[in-house]
């Protein structure tokens, strides 16, 4: 997405596999499914009550672009036009971050 420049759904999917990835955890540390959400505070709450304050500002940055990155309402116009290549760059760094933690509490 991010090559293709469409940078909302780049976006997207960077919330996406931060998600899927809290799902996992929540599944391998508890034993049980996770809820039916897609709100990463929720997940993250359910895996770590004090988690790393880094990874915890880069989750809450992220958060809200499950739906800003595809409704024009919440976007406040076009999403494709609330992100260029700079924003999704920033976003893809920081959630390759955020699944290397992650992927170190399934160890």
């Amino acid at each position: 997405m991010f090559k293709a420049g469409r940078y909302n759904y780049c976006i997207f999917m960077c919330h996406q596999a931060v998600e899927k990835l809290l799902k996992a955890l929540i599944i391998f540390l508890h034993k049980e499914f996770p809820p039916k959400t897609h709100n990463l505070i929720t997940l993250l709450e359910m895996i770590d009550q004090n988690p790393e304050k880094e990874m915890q500002t880069i989750i809450l940055k992220l958060n809200p672009h499950y739906m800003v990155s595809r409704s024009p309402d919440a976007a406040g116009g076009p999403s494709h036009k609330m992100y260029n290549d700079q924003i999704a760059r920033e976003f893809l760094k920081e959630t390759e971050r955020v699944l290397q933690w992650l992927r170190q509490k399934m160890k």
